[in-house]
């Protein structure tokens, strides 16, 4: 077959995609660097197209996964007094920074995970609450955010209102980019394994200011196409924020 032939048969099958194909196509060659000019899409390299992810395959939850009861009655709302300011760039965001990844589509949210690490504690316990937690947002480089807390509180609850911080700021993103938070995956890693297993409902809670936090998290959490939590040690923690 010659050239043309393979153009001509090439168009045809573009022509036989749905709409949403067709932009994702465009979208992919792009960031190929196809789509330069006609005979960088015609005649210099051949396409190369990532596979489709179905919305099934959105929607299914990582193992293991936090349970999600949509039809639960309301929690108590939760708010908690959080300060903190946004440094980007540190630490390690430059050597961790992630390559040039595909946009979403308009009201999709990226297809790779958004990737979390939270860490929180007290000074005095209970005494200042603080916390940090690393953003990895597909396509962007690493977001740290520090945050401070009020003078009572504890470990378990600072690092309870990290995590929330940090949801809440997720969401609050995809809100204002307009994707549908129910298209997005959390990668979620903490060294808490108390305030892990507690949202994961495999720990009781027997503090009703623990409960009003998982509760507060289970609630955020539920807002999103799949979300797992992962415990890791106290290492990596320090290893990525600094604490």
């Amino acid at each position: 077959m010659t050239r043309t032939r393979k153009v001509d048969a090439l168009i045809e099958e573009i022509r036989s995609l749905s709409p949403g194909e067709r932009r994702r196509l465009a979208r992919q060659l792009r960031v190929n660097g196809l789509l330069e000019s006609e005979e960088a899409l015609t005649d210099q390299r051949p396409l190369e197209i990532a596979p489709a992810i179905t919305a099934s395959g959105v929607r299914q939850l990582l193992s293991p996964a936090v349970p999600v009861q949509r039809d639960e009655a309301p929690v108590v709302p939760y708010k908690s007094a959080v300060s903190g300011r946004v440094v980007v760039g540190a630490p390690g965001a430059a050597e961790d920074a992630a390559p040039s990844v595909m946009q979403p589509l308009p009201g999709q949210a990226p297809e790779q995970p958004i990737r979390v690490i939270f860490d929180g504690g007290s000074k005095g316990n209970p005494g200042q609450g603080y916390g940090s937690y690393a953003l990895e947002w597909p396509g962007f480089p690493r977001q740290l955010v520090q945050l401070k807390f009020g003078d009572r509180v504890t470990n378990n609850e600072a690092e309870y209102d990290t995590l929330i911080a940090a949801l809440e700021a997720i969401s609050k993103r995809l809100q204002e980019s307009g994707a549908d938070a129910r298209t997005a995956r959390l990668d979620i890693w903490g060294d808490s394994l108390l305030v892990i297993s507690q949202i994961k409902g495999e720990w009781k809670v027997n503090k009703a200011e623990l409960e009003t936090r998982r509760d507060r998290a289970r609630s955020l959490l539920s807002a999103f196409g799949q979300a797992r939590l992962n415990h890791h040690n106290r290492e990596k923690s320090v290893e990525v924020l600094g604490h």
